[in-house]
């Protein structure tokens, strides 16, 4: 489920010092929407969350303005940027990206047509790196299996498509705000599964520990049992099951009451750079996007994508993009082509 703060929040000025109390308290009872409404019994909970979801929103605005201007991105683009050659193979591939991903068919069900003469929208793509040999030029020598690095880009998205660049950068920032609030709604979540299992591995060691008693002949009913001369290490399971008390009861100081609920989520919203970075990656890349040192004599093209950053290790490229709405192709009769096959199987 993705959460949508509302859309008075990033309309009009995109200044934070200009959020008015109307906004901010609407930006607020959305995050609590988002992650646990229980919140709003905790006292003066509005108060408490005021300066981490002013941080965040700050935050986002200030990352999506950082995305440079929107570039063109038809036939004649392709041609004279060096971004959408190392993107797509082709400008037929750029093309197919524009007309049939699932963000302009969403924008095609619901826009009125005719439809606007430029559209704009945000193309995402994640970069791959591979390690190959390959053949070089050196001088007039021909080399052969020389280790180089080749750039794939893949899993194109196209999103927020609108027809002005300011209200795709709204969209942007909305969806950048819904996933703080996923990441947030995340951490309690994760506390929770955590405690969860710890209690469940405590439930299985004491049941381990009262057959290991029963086995060392230590309870009162051993007395009618058979000796057993099997060795027990109650000593290390003793020390798990003190361990397992030791998390627990750090878990439980953590989420035991909805104040510390309050707490993690403002924590979360307030160190929005810990899990959201937009990073600028520099690429010299030839045309069949071999990755070339900046001082070889080879034909290349030096580049900078924006790459946002999500937590740890996922990563893409970001770029704005315009182009004439005529550039899409026609959108494929999935009914009739059914008919189509089915008829032809007969």
């Amino acid at each position: 489920m993705a959460f949508r703060l509302l859309q008075s929040i990033f309309s009009g000025s995109s200044q934070p010092s200009k959020f008015d109390k109307d906004l901010m308290l609407r930006g607020i009872e959305r995050v609590v929407d988002g992650t646990d409404p229980r919140l709003r019994a905790v006292s003066h909970y509005r108060r408490k969350l005021w300066g981490a979801v002013e941080h965040a929103i700050d935050f986002v605005v200030n990352f999506v303005n950082a995305l440079p201007p929107a570039i063109m991105a038809d036939r004649q683009g392709y041609m004279t940027d060096p971004r959408l050659r190392a993107l797509f193979a082709s400008p037929e591939r750029l093309r197919e990206i524009l007309s049939f991903s699932d963000g302009t068919r969403g924008y095609l069900k619901q826009a009125s047509v005719p439809l606007p003469a430029e559209l704009y929208a945000g193309l995402g793509a994640a970069r791959v790196e591979r390690n190959v040999l390959g053949i070089e030029m050196e001088g007039e020598i021909l080399r052969r299996d020389v280790p180089q690095t080749v750039v794939d880009f893949r899993d194109h998205r196209l999103v927020f498509l609108t027809d002005n660049e300011q209200d795709t950068r709204r969209e942007l920032m909305k969806r950048a705000a819904d996933y703080l609030i996923e990441i947030a709604l995340q951490r309690l979540t994760a506390s929770r599964v955590q405690k969860t299992q710890l209690e469940q591995r405590q439930r299985k060691l004491l049941q381990q520990k009262a057959s290991l008693l029963k086995k060392a002949q230590v309870g009162f009913e051993s007395l009618a049992e058979p000796v057993t001369a099997e060795p027990v290490d109650l000593r290390t399971l003793e020390r798990r099951l003190q361990d397992l008390e030791t998390k627990l009861g750090q878990l439980r100081a953590d989420s035991a009451t909805l104040d510390k609920h309050l707490a993690k989520v403002a924590a979360t919203l307030s160190e929005p750079e810990k899990y959201l970075k937009l990073e600028p990656v520099s690429l010299t890349l030839d045309h069949a996007n071999t990755k070339v040192l900046a001082d070889s004599p080879r034909i290349a093209n030096t580049m900078t994508f924006q790459e946002v950053v999500l937590g740890k290790d996922r990563r893409l490229a970001a770029l704005l993009v315009r182009f004439p709405s005529s550039e899409l192709l026609p959108q494929p009769d999935f009914f009739k082509e059914a008919n189509r096959l089915l008829h032809s199987l007969r």
